[in-house]
């Protein structure tokens, strides 16, 4: 399967992608609320472990809404979907380190880990709207470090820029 191929591949089988932006700034906007009204270590574990249902109810939101979500085997760009997770993961866990100390980084920490997946995206779907997206997460996570903005709206900036890159994306798709 040539380049173009197994990106147009992914592109069909899973809605440009913005199935899973949508389930991830849910997700972000949930965590955010959490942190604003619990505490920031019960937001900190929304996000982690709602980050591990983001893909299975993305396939799930792919198949039954948008009638997709499987690509052609084997499509090498999904493989290089699946390992760039290892970066979450790494993220996450250095996210969660650092937080023992500064508490108020994690969202941030966690945001920038999250928009450099979103770099990887654009070779996975062959869509230039991921290096904007991915470059604005990171941009709200640096001004968020910068300076000190609270963990929950960082959390609820991620969450929403998500949302609104992922009705660009899915409003025409469901035409």
């Amino acid at each position: 399967m040539h380049l173009k191929d197994a990106q147009r591949d992914m592109r069909r089988a899973y809605v440009n992608g913005g199935v899973g932006i949508f389930v991830s700034g849910l997700l972000w906007v949930i965590a955010g609320a959490v942190t604003l009204y619990a505490d920031l270590f019960s937001g900190m574990a929304t996000l982690f472990f709602g980050g591990m249902l983001i893909h299975p109810v993305s396939l799930l939101l792919a198949r039954r809404v948008y009638y997709r979500g499987s690509s052609r085997a084997p499509n090498p760009m999904e493989m290089l979907a699946l390992q760039s997770t290892a970066f979450l993961i790494i993220g996450l866990a250095i996210a969660y380190l650092v937080s023992g100390t500064y508490g108020d980084w994690f969202f941030a920490i966690a945001l920038s880990v999250v928009g450099a997946r979103y770099l990887v995206f654009q070779t996975v779907y062959g869509m230039h709207l991921y290096v904007m997206l991915g470059l604005v997460l990171i941009a709200i996570a640096a001004v968020a470090l910068w300076l000190g903005i609270a963990p929950a709206f960082v959390a609820l900036a991620g969450g929403a820029t998500e949302l609104l890159i992922s009705a660009f994306i899915l409003v025409p798709a469901k035409r």
